[in-house]
């Protein structure tokens, strides 16, 4: 099976405060994978690792079959998008200039491509914005404005760092179809979330990272083992063992 992302003994730290101790993961290509874990897990750090946003200290990464060094970083960020928590946005963009310079960026040539900003606007609800200012927007349209710049570049390995992150409903729904329907072209999706119940029902494989580590890998098999007698909120208590703060701390309510 290919692998999209391999992950070898990765470690980062802050002013000698390890974040990501010796971590292991793969991503098979084509696989909608979510990564989840408590907060301060390590997840964001990865992250940005990964999009190349932050260095790290020791180990090795290959992304979409290529060693991720100095020598192959151009070509490997053409073929990676990702959508940050927050979004990362020129803020004095409009909407729609935004998306074409990210388009642009990438050397995308899309025929249509006006048509099909213009479609993904209204899809997401966003169209009345299409000529204001990203520094203007809301959290949530920021957030769907960033995922519709990453998918017009058409990548093969999609990050969406908690994606769901102030959307409303209606666009969560509509967000997980598009990725859907990425999958069925061959992208690789790496999800960070921590709404448990939209990576339990979108993903194919979940790993959960606590304290710097991949405690576990669970593949579609695995899972549909495991959650006949556990939903994924139960299993990932399991293995993300929490300090012991009794309800007594709360006596007085």
């Amino acid at each position: 099976m290919e692998r999209a992302l391999i992950i070898r003994e990765l470690t980062k730290a802050y002013d000698m405060t390890p974040v990501l101790k010796e971590l292991n993961l793969e991503v098979p290509s084509g696989n909608i994978f979510g990564l989840i874990g408590p907060n301060g897990a390590g997840k964001s750090t990865l992250i940005g690792i990964l999009t190349g946003l932050l260095d790290y200290g020791t180990g090795s990464i290959e992304v979409n079959g290529l060693p991720y060094n100095s020598a192959n970083e151009i070509e490997i960020k053409r073929n990676v998008a990702s959508v940050l928590q927050p979004p990362l946005l020129f803020e004095n963009f409009t909407s729609y200039e935004f998306v074409t310079y990210v388009c642009e960026m990438y050397g995308k040539e899309i025929v249509e491509l006006s048509s099909r900003i213009n479609s993904l606007f209204s899809y997401f609800e966003i169209d009345e914005f299409i000529h204001v200012k990203t520094k203007q927007l809301s959290s949530g349209s920021r957030k769907k404005l960033a995922f519709c710049a990453a998918i017009l570049t058409e990548p093969k390995l999609l990050f969406l760092d908690e994606p769901f992150e102030s959307v409303d409903v209606i666009s969560i729904g509509r967000m997980k179809s598009v990725i859907r329907k990425l999958k069925e072209r061959g992208t690789t999706i790496f999800i960070t979330s921590h709404i448990l119940e939209v990576v339990e029902n979108l993903c194919d494989d979940i790993a959960i990272l606590h304290q710097g580590k991949i405690l576990a890998y669970l593949d579609s098999e695995s899972r549909k083992e495991l959650q006949k007698d556990s939903n994924l909120s139960e299993i990932f208590e399991q293995y993300v063992e929490s300090d012991t703060r009794g309800e007594d701390l709360l006596s007085w309510m």
